[in-house]
Protein backbone atom coordinates (compact mmCIF):
# COMPACT_ATOMS: atom_id res chain seq x y z
CA UNK A 1 0.00 0.00 0.00
CA UNK A 2 1.28 3.37 -0.91
CA UNK A 3 2.27 6.02 1.51
CA UNK A 4 1.12 9.70 1.85
CA UNK A 5 5.08 9.96 0.54
CA UNK A 6 4.79 7.92 -1.98
CA UNK A 7 1.66 9.94 -3.32
CA UNK A 8 3.63 13.07 -3.53
CA UNK A 9 7.16 11.80 -4.65
CA UNK A 10 6.58 9.19 -7.51
CA UNK A 11 4.75 11.39 -9.58
CA UNK A 12 7.95 13.70 -9.42
CA UNK A 13 9.91 11.27 -10.52
CA UNK A 14 8.11 10.89 -13.79
CA UNK A 15 10.22 12.37 -16.51
CA UNK A 16 7.54 14.63 -17.78
CA UNK A 17 7.57 15.85 -14.13
CA UNK A 18 11.75 16.11 -14.11
CA UNK A 19 11.99 15.16 -10.68
CA UNK A 20 13.92 12.34 -10.86
CA UNK A 21 16.62 13.40 -8.43
CA UNK A 22 14.02 14.59 -5.93
CA UNK A 23 12.57 10.68 -6.30
CA UNK A 24 16.49 9.51 -5.67
CA UNK A 25 17.00 10.99 -2.89
CA UNK A 26 13.65 10.20 -0.98
CA UNK A 27 13.78 6.32 -2.34
CA UNK A 28 18.00 6.03 -2.43
CA UNK A 29 19.02 6.88 0.93
CA UNK A 30 19.81 10.30 -0.21
CA UNK A 31 21.21 9.42 -3.63
CA UNK A 32 20.92 12.59 -5.65
CA UNK A 33 22.67 12.06 -9.35
CA UNK A 34 25.35 13.85 -10.78
CA UNK A 35 24.38 16.15 -14.07
CA UNK A 36 25.54 13.97 -16.61
CA UNK A 37 23.43 11.23 -14.49
CA UNK A 38 20.69 12.83 -14.55
CA UNK A 39 20.73 13.83 -18.41
CA UNK A 40 21.11 10.06 -19.27
CA UNK A 41 17.51 9.09 -17.25
CA UNK A 42 15.67 11.97 -19.02
CA UNK A 43 16.93 10.68 -22.32
CA UNK A 44 13.51 10.04 -24.52
CA UNK A 45 15.60 8.28 -27.07
CA UNK A 46 15.04 4.08 -27.73
CA UNK A 47 18.93 3.58 -28.30
CA UNK A 48 21.45 5.16 -25.80
CA UNK A 49 24.72 4.76 -25.36
CA UNK A 50 26.95 6.02 -22.16
CA UNK A 51 30.68 5.41 -22.44
CA UNK A 52 32.91 5.97 -19.19
CA UNK A 53 35.90 6.04 -17.60
CA UNK A 54 36.65 4.40 -13.99
CA UNK A 55 34.46 5.66 -11.29
CA UNK A 56 32.24 8.09 -13.33
CA UNK A 57 28.75 6.06 -11.50
CA UNK A 58 27.61 4.43 -14.22
CA UNK A 59 26.29 1.37 -11.87
CA UNK A 60 23.86 3.43 -10.22
CA UNK A 61 22.71 5.70 -12.50
CA UNK A 62 21.66 2.00 -14.21
CA UNK A 63 20.48 1.03 -11.27
CA UNK A 64 18.59 4.27 -9.82
CA UNK A 65 16.99 5.12 -13.62
CA UNK A 66 15.76 1.42 -14.11
CA UNK A 67 14.09 1.36 -10.50
CA UNK A 68 12.44 4.09 -10.89
CA UNK A 69 11.32 3.21 -13.93
CA UNK A 70 9.69 0.21 -11.94
CA UNK A 71 8.49 2.51 -9.30
CA UNK A 72 6.65 4.00 -11.31
CA UNK A 73 5.26 2.43 -14.57
CA UNK A 74 3.06 -0.45 -13.77
CA UNK A 75 4.06 -3.77 -15.50
CA UNK A 76 7.47 -2.54 -16.53
CA UNK A 77 10.07 -5.23 -17.21
CA UNK A 78 13.59 -3.56 -16.70
CA UNK A 79 16.96 -6.04 -17.68
CA UNK A 80 20.26 -5.74 -16.57
CA UNK A 81 22.70 -7.77 -19.24
CA UNK A 82 26.03 -8.37 -19.63
CA UNK A 83 28.67 -11.10 -21.01
CA UNK A 84 29.74 -12.27 -17.23
CA UNK A 85 27.46 -12.77 -14.25
CA UNK A 86 29.09 -10.91 -11.97
CA UNK A 87 28.74 -7.89 -13.91
CA UNK A 88 25.18 -8.34 -14.72
CA UNK A 89 24.28 -8.78 -11.51
CA UNK A 90 26.38 -5.45 -9.72
CA UNK A 91 22.86 -3.44 -10.16
CA UNK A 92 21.43 -5.68 -8.27
CA UNK A 93 23.96 -5.75 -5.32
CA UNK A 94 23.56 -2.16 -5.23
CA UNK A 95 19.29 -2.13 -5.36
CA UNK A 96 19.46 -4.76 -2.58
CA UNK A 97 21.86 -2.17 -0.28
CA UNK A 98 19.01 0.72 -0.93
CA UNK A 99 16.18 -1.88 -0.14
CA UNK A 100 17.15 -3.94 2.69
CA UNK A 101 16.21 -2.07 6.09
CA UNK A 102 14.57 1.30 4.36
CA UNK A 103 11.00 2.02 5.40
CA UNK A 104 10.57 4.21 2.54
CA UNK A 105 11.22 1.70 -0.18
CA UNK A 106 10.68 -1.88 1.62
CA UNK A 107 7.17 -1.64 1.11
CA UNK A 108 6.91 -1.02 -2.46
CA UNK A 109 8.96 -4.47 -2.87
CA UNK A 110 6.94 -7.84 -3.76
CA UNK A 111 9.72 -10.44 -3.38
CA UNK A 112 13.40 -10.55 -4.33
CA UNK A 113 14.36 -14.28 -6.38
CA UNK A 114 17.94 -15.14 -6.14
CA UNK A 115 17.60 -18.61 -7.76
CA UNK A 116 18.43 -18.85 -11.28
CA UNK A 117 19.62 -15.48 -11.48
CA UNK A 118 18.33 -12.59 -9.41
CA UNK A 119 14.79 -10.60 -9.87
CA UNK A 120 13.23 -8.27 -7.97
CA UNK A 121 9.48 -8.39 -8.01
CA UNK A 122 7.51 -5.15 -7.13
CA UNK A 123 4.16 -4.50 -5.71
CA UNK A 124 2.60 -3.03 -8.91
CA UNK A 125 4.01 -5.91 -10.82
CA UNK A 126 7.06 -4.44 -12.11
CA UNK A 127 10.23 -6.65 -12.70
CA UNK A 128 13.80 -5.75 -12.70
CA UNK A 129 15.94 -8.80 -13.91
CA UNK A 130 19.67 -9.25 -13.81
CA UNK A 131 21.44 -12.06 -15.74
CA UNK A 132 24.01 -13.14 -17.94
CA UNK A 133 23.62 -12.48 -21.63
CA UNK A 134 24.88 -15.81 -22.51
CA UNK A 135 26.13 -16.65 -26.69
CA UNK A 136 24.85 -14.53 -29.07
CA UNK A 137 21.78 -13.54 -25.57
CA UNK A 138 21.26 -17.46 -25.74
CA UNK A 139 19.23 -16.13 -22.38
CA UNK A 140 17.70 -13.55 -23.10
CA UNK A 141 15.88 -14.78 -26.41
CA UNK A 142 11.83 -15.13 -25.85
CA UNK A 143 11.20 -12.52 -23.79
CA UNK A 144 10.08 -8.94 -23.93
CA UNK A 145 11.27 -5.88 -21.92
CA UNK A 146 10.21 -2.48 -21.62
CA UNK A 147 14.36 -1.74 -21.07
CA UNK A 148 17.65 -3.47 -21.35
CA UNK A 149 21.09 -2.04 -20.40
CA UNK A 150 23.88 -4.32 -22.13
CA UNK A 151 26.37 -3.67 -19.24
CA UNK A 152 30.16 -3.66 -20.22
CA UNK A 153 29.07 -3.75 -23.23
CA UNK A 154 32.28 -3.50 -25.10
CA UNK A 155 33.08 -7.31 -24.22
CA UNK A 156 31.15 -8.23 -27.11
CA UNK A 157 34.04 -7.33 -29.82
CA UNK A 158 31.68 -8.84 -32.41
CA UNK A 159 28.13 -7.29 -31.45
CA UNK A 160 26.31 -10.05 -32.40
CA UNK A 161 24.23 -9.41 -28.57
CA UNK A 162 23.15 -5.86 -29.54
CA UNK A 163 21.03 -6.97 -32.24
CA UNK A 164 19.40 -9.88 -29.92
CA UNK A 165 18.69 -7.38 -27.36
CA UNK A 166 17.50 -4.33 -29.72
CA UNK A 167 14.08 -7.32 -31.02
CA UNK A 168 13.90 -8.14 -27.17
CA UNK A 169 12.62 -4.57 -26.51
CA UNK A 170 9.02 -4.45 -27.87
CA UNK A 171 5.83 -5.49 -27.17
CA UNK A 172 2.64 -4.16 -24.69
CA UNK A 173 2.35 -4.61 -21.26
CA UNK A 174 -0.47 -6.72 -19.57
CA UNK A 175 -2.24 -3.36 -19.25
CA UNK A 176 -2.39 -2.63 -23.13
CA UNK A 177 0.42 0.01 -22.95
CA UNK A 178 3.35 -0.12 -25.43
CA UNK A 179 6.67 -0.96 -23.78
CA UNK A 180 9.03 1.30 -24.07
CA UNK A 181 11.45 -0.30 -25.79
CA UNK A 182 14.67 1.69 -24.50
CA UNK A 183 18.21 -0.29 -25.18
CA UNK A 184 20.85 0.94 -23.26
CA UNK A 185 24.61 0.30 -23.88
CA UNK A 186 26.73 1.36 -21.19
CA UNK A 187 30.83 0.46 -20.75
CA UNK A 188 34.39 1.81 -20.70
CA UNK A 189 35.83 2.39 -23.76
CA UNK A 190 37.07 -0.93 -25.85
CA UNK A 191 38.11 -1.69 -29.48
CA UNK A 192 34.66 -2.82 -29.98
CA UNK A 193 34.29 -1.21 -33.65
CA UNK A 194 30.08 -1.60 -33.15
CA UNK A 195 29.88 0.25 -30.23
CA UNK A 196 32.12 2.92 -31.14
CA UNK A 197 29.79 3.81 -34.86
CA UNK A 198 26.41 3.00 -32.18
CA UNK A 199 28.33 6.01 -29.85
CA UNK A 200 28.80 8.11 -32.86
CA UNK A 201 25.23 7.83 -34.06
CA UNK A 202 24.17 9.67 -31.03
CA UNK A 203 26.16 12.63 -31.27
CA UNK A 204 25.82 15.80 -33.22
CA UNK A 205 28.03 17.04 -35.71
CA UNK A 206 28.97 13.38 -36.33
CA UNK A 207 28.67 12.29 -39.98
CA UNK A 208 26.78 8.87 -39.34
CA UNK A 209 24.60 11.06 -36.51
CA UNK A 210 20.95 9.95 -36.23
CA UNK A 211 19.53 11.82 -33.30
CA UNK A 212 16.16 10.69 -33.79
CA UNK A 213 16.84 6.99 -32.62
CA UNK A 214 20.43 7.50 -31.11
CA UNK A 215 21.62 9.56 -27.93
CA UNK A 216 25.08 9.27 -26.45
CA UNK A 217 27.15 10.54 -23.17
CA UNK A 218 31.23 10.54 -23.03
CA UNK A 219 32.12 10.33 -19.11
CA UNK A 220 35.74 10.83 -18.03
CA UNK A 221 36.47 10.00 -14.41
CA UNK A 222 36.96 13.98 -14.36
CA UNK A 223 33.84 14.95 -14.29
CA UNK A 224 32.30 13.12 -11.14
CA UNK A 225 32.69 15.98 -8.58
CA UNK A 226 32.64 13.16 -5.47
CA UNK A 227 36.10 12.12 -6.23
CA UNK A 228 38.83 13.97 -4.69
CA UNK A 229 42.01 15.23 -6.43
CA UNK A 230 43.88 12.86 -4.55
CA UNK A 231 41.25 9.83 -4.85
CA UNK A 232 42.32 10.71 -9.00
CA UNK A 233 46.39 11.11 -8.87
CA UNK A 234 46.20 7.54 -6.70
CA UNK A 235 44.61 6.25 -10.11
CA UNK A 236 46.47 7.94 -12.57
CA UNK A 237 49.15 6.34 -10.87
CA UNK A 238 48.82 2.88 -12.27
CA UNK A 239 48.38 3.84 -15.88
CA UNK A 240 50.48 4.93 -18.11
CA UNK A 241 49.93 8.06 -20.17
CA UNK A 242 47.86 6.54 -22.99
CA UNK A 243 45.98 3.94 -20.70
CA UNK A 244 44.79 7.47 -18.65
CA UNK A 245 43.58 8.65 -21.83
CA UNK A 246 41.42 5.51 -22.58
CA UNK A 247 40.67 4.22 -18.42
CA UNK A 248 40.08 7.95 -16.99
CA UNK A 249 39.09 10.02 -20.33
CA UNK A 250 36.69 7.83 -21.52
CA UNK A 251 38.43 8.31 -25.05
CA UNK A 252 38.23 4.80 -27.57
CA UNK A 253 41.54 3.82 -27.86
CA UNK A 254 43.81 3.72 -31.08
CA UNK A 255 45.14 0.26 -31.68
CA UNK A 256 46.65 1.06 -35.12
CA UNK A 257 49.73 0.14 -34.12
CA UNK A 258 48.83 -2.95 -31.64
CA UNK A 259 50.56 -6.41 -32.13
CA UNK A 260 46.88 -7.99 -31.83
CA UNK A 261 44.34 -6.82 -34.06
CA UNK A 262 41.16 -6.24 -32.47
CA UNK A 263 39.34 -8.33 -34.89
CA UNK A 264 41.71 -11.92 -34.58
CA UNK A 265 41.33 -10.95 -31.14
CA UNK A 266 37.70 -11.41 -31.73
CA UNK A 267 37.49 -14.48 -33.67
CA UNK A 268 39.64 -15.83 -30.68
CA UNK A 269 37.15 -14.78 -27.91
CA UNK A 270 34.75 -17.49 -27.18
CA UNK A 271 31.72 -17.02 -25.39
CA UNK A 272 30.38 -20.20 -25.03
CA UNK A 273 33.22 -21.57 -22.89
CA UNK A 274 31.84 -19.26 -19.99
CA UNK A 275 28.55 -20.23 -20.73
CA UNK A 276 29.44 -23.76 -19.97
CA UNK A 277 31.12 -22.99 -16.32
CA UNK A 278 28.38 -20.64 -15.96
CA UNK A 279 25.51 -23.27 -16.26
CA UNK A 280 27.94 -25.80 -14.58
CA UNK A 281 28.23 -23.70 -11.55
CA UNK A 282 24.79 -22.47 -11.78
CA UNK A 283 21.99 -25.15 -12.84
CA UNK A 284 18.42 -24.64 -13.09
CA UNK A 285 17.47 -28.27 -11.63
CA UNK A 286 20.25 -30.84 -10.30
CA UNK A 287 23.62 -30.26 -8.67
CA UNK A 288 26.77 -28.05 -9.73
CA UNK A 289 29.21 -30.24 -11.76
CA UNK A 290 32.61 -30.61 -9.86
CA UNK A 291 35.80 -29.37 -12.02
CA UNK A 292 34.37 -25.73 -12.92
CA UNK A 293 34.95 -22.54 -11.23
CA UNK A 294 34.68 -19.06 -11.88
CA UNK A 295 35.64 -15.92 -9.97
CA UNK A 296 34.55 -12.20 -11.49
CA UNK A 297 36.09 -8.77 -10.13
CA UNK A 298 32.91 -6.26 -10.61
CA UNK A 299 35.76 -3.87 -12.59
CA UNK A 300 37.90 -6.20 -13.73
CA UNK A 301 35.90 -9.22 -15.19
CA UNK A 302 36.72 -13.05 -14.40
CA UNK A 303 40.05 -13.75 -12.54
CA UNK A 304 39.62 -17.22 -12.54
CA UNK A 305 38.44 -19.66 -15.19
CA UNK A 306 38.52 -23.33 -14.57
CA UNK A 307 36.83 -26.30 -16.55
CA UNK A 308 37.27 -29.86 -15.19
CA UNK A 309 39.96 -32.31 -17.28
CA UNK A 310 39.30 -34.03 -19.86
CA UNK A 311 40.53 -38.14 -20.07
CA UNK A 312 43.24 -38.26 -22.93
CA UNK A 313 43.55 -34.63 -23.67
CA UNK A 314 47.07 -32.82 -23.75
CA UNK A 315 47.57 -30.22 -21.94
CA UNK A 316 50.37 -27.33 -21.67
CA UNK A 317 50.39 -24.97 -18.38
CA UNK A 318 52.08 -21.36 -18.23
CA UNK A 319 53.32 -19.28 -15.50
CA UNK A 320 54.51 -15.92 -15.26
CA UNK A 321 55.33 -14.96 -11.84
CA UNK A 322 54.20 -11.50 -9.77
CA UNK A 323 54.23 -10.35 -6.18
CA UNK A 324 51.51 -7.70 -6.91
CA UNK A 325 47.96 -7.47 -8.01
CA UNK A 326 45.54 -7.51 -10.88
CA UNK A 327 45.43 -5.56 -13.16
CA UNK A 328 48.74 -4.60 -12.67
CA UNK A 329 51.54 -4.99 -14.39
CA UNK A 330 53.38 -7.47 -12.21
CA UNK A 331 50.41 -9.26 -10.97
CA UNK A 332 50.85 -13.12 -11.30
CA UNK A 333 49.28 -15.48 -13.83
CA UNK A 334 48.75 -19.13 -14.35
CA UNK A 335 47.17 -20.63 -17.24
CA UNK A 336 46.90 -23.75 -19.03
CA UNK A 337 45.48 -25.00 -22.32
CA UNK A 338 43.82 -28.32 -24.13
CA UNK A 339 46.31 -28.69 -26.67
CA UNK A 340 45.28 -32.36 -28.17
CA UNK A 341 43.79 -31.30 -31.67
CA UNK A 342 46.74 -29.31 -32.65
CA UNK A 343 47.52 -26.56 -33.49
CA UNK A 344 44.12 -25.45 -31.60
CA UNK A 345 44.49 -24.16 -28.36
CA UNK A 346 41.93 -23.84 -25.75
CA UNK A 347 42.31 -21.76 -22.30
CA UNK A 348 41.21 -24.30 -19.78
CA UNK A 349 42.22 -22.70 -16.32
CA UNK A 350 43.11 -19.04 -16.09
CA UNK A 351 44.19 -17.49 -13.14
CA UNK A 352 45.07 -13.73 -12.68
CA UNK A 353 45.98 -13.01 -9.19
CA UNK A 354 47.15 -10.78 -6.18
CA UNK A 355 50.57 -11.92 -4.54
CA UNK A 356 50.41 -9.56 -2.12
CA UNK A 357 54.37 -9.11 -2.24
CA UNK A 358 54.86 -13.10 -2.00
CA UNK A 359 55.33 -15.81 -4.74
CA UNK A 360 53.66 -17.74 -2.45
CA UNK A 361 50.24 -17.73 -4.02
CA UNK A 362 51.96 -18.24 -7.34
CA UNK A 363 53.54 -21.17 -6.66
CA UNK A 364 50.44 -22.55 -5.05
CA UNK A 365 48.36 -22.54 -8.14
CA UNK A 366 51.23 -23.37 -10.39
CA UNK A 367 50.86 -26.62 -8.40
CA UNK A 368 47.35 -27.32 -7.91
CA UNK A 369 47.57 -27.07 -11.98
CA UNK A 370 50.26 -29.40 -12.34
CA UNK A 371 48.61 -31.86 -10.17
CA UNK A 372 44.96 -31.65 -11.70
CA UNK A 373 46.09 -31.45 -15.39
CA UNK A 374 49.44 -33.10 -15.37
CA UNK A 375 50.44 -30.73 -18.22
CA UNK A 376 52.80 -32.27 -20.91
CA UNK A 377 55.35 -29.09 -20.86
CA UNK A 378 55.08 -26.86 -18.23
CA UNK A 379 56.42 -23.17 -18.93
CA UNK A 380 57.97 -20.61 -16.23
CA UNK A 381 59.63 -17.35 -16.76
CA UNK A 382 63.02 -18.02 -15.77
CA UNK A 383 65.05 -14.72 -16.70
CA UNK A 384 66.11 -11.97 -14.42
CA UNK A 385 64.79 -12.08 -10.84
CA UNK A 386 62.00 -14.58 -11.85
CA UNK A 387 64.59 -17.43 -12.23
CA UNK A 388 64.63 -17.43 -8.17
CA UNK A 389 61.49 -18.37 -8.31
CA UNK A 390 61.85 -21.14 -11.04
CA UNK A 391 64.68 -22.45 -8.73
CA UNK A 392 62.00 -22.51 -5.77
CA UNK A 393 59.25 -24.56 -7.88
CA UNK A 394 61.47 -26.98 -8.66
CA UNK A 395 63.60 -27.65 -5.70
CA UNK A 396 61.09 -26.88 -2.77
CA UNK A 397 57.61 -26.96 -4.21
CA UNK A 398 58.68 -30.14 -6.04
CA UNK A 399 57.42 -28.90 -9.46
CA UNK A 400 59.16 -29.82 -12.50
CA UNK A 401 59.46 -27.23 -15.26
CA UNK A 402 60.86 -25.56 -18.71
CA UNK A 403 62.20 -22.37 -17.99
CA UNK A 404 61.22 -19.51 -20.85
CA UNK A 405 63.78 -16.73 -20.83
CA UNK A 406 61.99 -13.76 -21.73
CA UNK A 407 64.92 -11.80 -21.64
CA UNK A 408 66.07 -13.88 -25.07
CA UNK A 409 62.85 -15.44 -26.30
CA UNK A 410 60.22 -12.73 -25.70
CA UNK A 411 59.82 -11.68 -29.59
CA UNK A 412 60.19 -15.47 -30.41
CA UNK A 413 56.97 -16.13 -28.10
CA UNK A 414 55.06 -13.08 -29.19
CA UNK A 415 55.57 -13.63 -32.65
CA UNK A 416 54.27 -17.16 -32.38
CA UNK A 417 51.35 -15.70 -30.34
CA UNK A 418 50.77 -13.29 -33.49
CA UNK A 419 50.97 -16.23 -35.53
CA UNK A 420 48.11 -18.20 -33.74
CA UNK A 421 45.69 -15.13 -32.76
CA UNK A 422 45.73 -14.17 -36.54
CA UNK A 423 45.02 -17.97 -37.75
CA UNK A 424 42.44 -18.11 -35.32
CA UNK A 425 44.06 -21.11 -33.39
CA UNK A 426 43.19 -20.27 -29.67
CA UNK A 427 40.06 -20.34 -28.25
CA UNK A 428 39.58 -18.39 -24.98
CA UNK A 429 36.53 -17.19 -22.90
CA UNK A 430 35.53 -13.41 -22.62
CA UNK A 431 38.32 -12.35 -20.01
CA UNK A 432 38.30 -8.78 -19.67
CA UNK A 433 42.03 -8.32 -18.57
CA UNK A 434 43.15 -10.62 -21.28
CA UNK A 435 41.30 -8.85 -24.23
CA UNK A 436 42.13 -5.65 -22.91
CA UNK A 437 45.89 -6.48 -23.00
CA UNK A 438 45.92 -7.96 -26.04
CA UNK A 439 43.59 -5.40 -27.77
CA UNK A 440 46.23 -2.84 -26.40
CA UNK A 441 49.91 -4.66 -26.80
CA UNK A 442 51.98 -2.61 -28.61
CA UNK A 443 55.18 -3.32 -30.84
CA UNK A 444 57.18 -1.40 -28.61
CA UNK A 445 58.72 -4.10 -26.19
CA UNK A 446 60.51 -1.89 -23.95
CA UNK A 447 57.19 -0.15 -22.53
CA UNK A 448 57.62 -1.09 -19.11
CA UNK A 449 54.31 0.35 -18.17
CA UNK A 450 52.46 -1.87 -19.88
CA UNK A 451 50.60 -4.41 -18.37
CA UNK A 452 51.37 -7.63 -20.23
CA UNK A 453 51.27 -10.51 -17.53
CA UNK A 454 48.11 -12.40 -19.68
CA UNK A 455 49.12 -11.89 -23.01
CA UNK A 456 52.98 -13.53 -22.03
CA UNK A 457 51.09 -16.50 -20.28
CA UNK A 458 49.38 -17.14 -23.53
CA UNK A 459 52.49 -16.74 -25.83
CA UNK A 460 54.09 -19.01 -22.88
CA UNK A 461 52.01 -21.68 -24.48
CA UNK A 462 52.15 -20.39 -28.28
CA UNK A 463 56.01 -21.21 -27.69
CA UNK A 464 55.77 -24.38 -25.91
CA UNK A 465 53.48 -26.25 -28.31
CA UNK A 466 55.58 -25.64 -31.26
CA UNK A 467 57.88 -27.87 -29.59
CA UNK A 468 55.71 -31.08 -28.90
CA UNK A 469 56.26 -34.41 -30.96
CA UNK A 470 55.30 -34.38 -34.14
CA UNK A 471 55.82 -30.09 -34.94
CA UNK A 472 58.10 -28.81 -37.20
CA UNK A 473 59.58 -26.44 -35.10
CA UNK A 474 62.46 -25.68 -37.78
CA UNK A 475 59.86 -24.08 -39.85
CA UNK A 476 58.62 -21.79 -36.63
CA UNK A 477 61.94 -20.18 -36.46
CA UNK A 478 62.17 -21.63 -32.63
CA UNK A 479 65.44 -22.80 -31.01
CA UNK A 480 65.07 -25.97 -29.72
CA UNK A 481 67.85 -25.76 -27.10
CA UNK A 482 66.02 -22.30 -25.60
CA UNK A 483 64.64 -24.55 -22.50
CA UNK A 484 64.89 -28.02 -21.44
CA UNK A 485 62.39 -29.96 -23.34
CA UNK A 486 60.10 -32.48 -21.63
CA UNK A 487 58.99 -34.57 -24.41
CA UNK A 488 58.22 -37.50 -22.82
CA UNK A 489 55.83 -36.39 -20.39
CA UNK A 490 52.39 -37.72 -21.21
CA UNK A 491 49.04 -37.27 -19.78
CA UNK A 492 49.42 -40.97 -18.35
CA UNK A 493 52.98 -40.42 -16.70
CA UNK A 494 53.68 -40.32 -13.68
CA UNK A 495 54.26 -37.00 -11.88
CA UNK A 496 58.01 -35.91 -11.25
CA UNK A 497 58.75 -34.29 -8.14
Amino acid sequence: MKTDGDMAILPLALRKNQGFHEATKWYFRGWKPLPFQWAWHQLDTLNTTLIGGIAVGKTAVVTASNTMDCLTIPHFRALNTSVTAKQAELPFQMLMAWIEGNPKLEHLVHDVVLRPYPIVEFKNYSVYEFRTVGLDARFIRGFEYDRINFDEAGLDLLGAVIKVLRGRCRGTRPDGTTRMARLDVTSSPTAALWMKERFLKGIEGEREADLEQYRSLQVSTYMNTHLTKRQIRAMESEYSADMIDVELGANFPDFGMGMFPIGHVESCTDQSLYDAAYIALNPEEGKVLPGYSLDEDPRHGVTLFEMPVEPGRTYISAGDPGTDGYPKRNAPVVMVADVTNRPFKKLVYCWWGSGRGSFNPFLKSYRYVTDKYTPILRGIDASGTQKYVDEIAFENAGIDTDRLNFSSDKVGMLNNLSMDVSSHLWKWPPISGLIKQMSTYSLDLDDKSLPQDLVMGLAEISYLARMLPGTDIQTQGIAKANFRNRNLRTTHAPRRY
